[in-house]
């Protein structure tokens, strides 16, 4: 492993502390209350240094990116299971085993924790809408999606929740979601006043969501 790659294990450490990390699993259970809005969110940073060395991987099959990526995927799904109270290693597992293209979605997705939602955005750092969001993701992946919601999980390849990975497309009339893998867990730009954020789906959406694939 290069020294930049353990510089940057480093740094994810300091950054998962700053986010409060659990020290060890929580326990499955559904969120029943808004989660407080999370400005700024620290985890973003790890999540766009997990991307960018899973690209470095991708791109050049370099071992120390391999390595530093799959370390910071697995710090981020703690962190994530523990704001939604959830098992990590069933979360990360979800992740681990999601292709190549899924997982570079899902980091650019978690890369813009934090940011307000804006209506009709799709702006890095700056502001996205719900749709805006996951099209900005899959765009990470290289995959052009519609800035509509709709139009979105029509041109998707039809999911369950018994066979989508993470990544995919979660919908229900007027939202755009994506799925984290685990039943109900979901990152999302919610409406004004929040930001991107890790979330539940709540359970009357739970049973008429529908998912997609966008890659097929």
């Amino acid at each position: 492993m290069t020294l930049r790659h353990r510089i940057r294990i480093v740094a994810v450490s300091s950054a998962l502390v700053a986010c409060g990390v659990a020290a060890a699993p929580v326990a499955s259970a559904t969120v029943t209350a808004a989660a407080p809005v999370i400005r700024n969110d620290s985890l973003a940073l790890v999540a766009s240094n997990a991307l960018s060395d899973l690209n470095t991987f991708l791109a050049t099959g370099d071992a120390g990116a391999r390595i530093a990526y799959n370390s910071e995927r697995a710090a981020i799904a703690a962190t994530v299971a523990e704001r939604l109270t959830i098992d990590p290693a069933t979360l990360e597992l979800a992740w681990r085993m999601a292709d190549s293209s899924h997982q570079q979605a899902l980091m650019g997705a978690l890369s813009q924790l934090g940011v307000p939602y804006h209506r009709n955005s799709s702006n890095p750092g700056v502001g996205f809408d719900c749709s805006g969001l996951t099209a900005y993701a899959w765009a990470q992946a290289g995959v052009s999606i519609p800035h509509q919601s709709a139009t979105q999980i029509k041109s998707s390849a039809a999911r369950t929740a018994a066979t989508a990975e993470a990544g995919d497309l979660v919908y229900y009339p007027g939202h755009a979601m994506m799925y984290l893998g685990v039943p109900g867990a979901i990152v999302h730009a919610p409406y004004t006043g929040r930001t991107v954020e890790v979330d539940v789906v709540s359970k009357s959406h739970r049973t008429t969501v529908r998912y997609g694939n966008p890659i097929g």
